[in-house]
This record gives structure tokens, sequence and C-alpha cells, in this order.
């Protein structure tokens, strides 16, 4: 399942703060695996953060959730097509970012 959110930028320590608790945990986010990205760097605008992660496991799904839900401010969970784009543009970074990686050392 993946979950994409938005959160301004004015928000964005204490996100930052929620990422890193408990790292070790099995439903943590430094164990999932998230990916932060400026607005700007996936077509949105200046002034917010693009908050994505990926997991497959519901239950674990749910607790990040639930922790997001805590962010000083709030965050907006991305629905429908705006999230896909999100996700193509990470996508599309990553690739890039591997096929650099493949030709340095290629």
């Amino acid at each position: 399942m993946e979950s994409v959110y938005f959160v301004e930028s004015a928000r964005a320590r204490a996100l930052d703060k929620i990422l890193g608790e408990e790292p070790l945990l099995k439903d943590s986010f430094s164990t999932v695996g998230f990916t932060i990205k400026d607005g700007n760097a996936v077509g949105l605008g200046a002034g917010k953060y693009v908050l994505y992660f990926s997991c497959q496991d519901a239950e674990v799904t749910a607790r990040l959730k639930e922790r997001l839900s805590r962010v000083e401010g709030g965050v907006t969970e991305v629905t429908g097509a705006e999230k896909e784009k999100v996700i193509a543009a990470i996508r599309a970074g990553e690739d890039a970012a591997a096929g650099g990686f493949g030709a340095i050392f290629g």
C-alpha cells in the first residue's frame, strides 16, 4: 500500500520528529522506509514537502498513519490522480538516480 502526504514547510520539524521516533520498531518509519521531496521536485510548487512510504502490511500502515496524525499542525493525505502524479515523479527520480549510479560503476 503506497501512501502520500503533504506537509507545509513550516511543519517540517514536527514531521521530522515523528519520522525519527523509535527507529528499531517494526512499525517505525525508519524500518519501513520513506521518501521526502520538496513540492517543487514533484511539480506541486513551493512551500510544501511530500512524504511517500510503501508498506504491504495493513496493520503497520495504519499505525504509521496514526503517528502522522500527531504532527502538530497536521498533514494532508494525497489521493486520486494527484497521488499517482506524485508517485510517478518519485519513481522517475529513483530510476534516474539508479541509472546514474549504474553508469558510474557499470
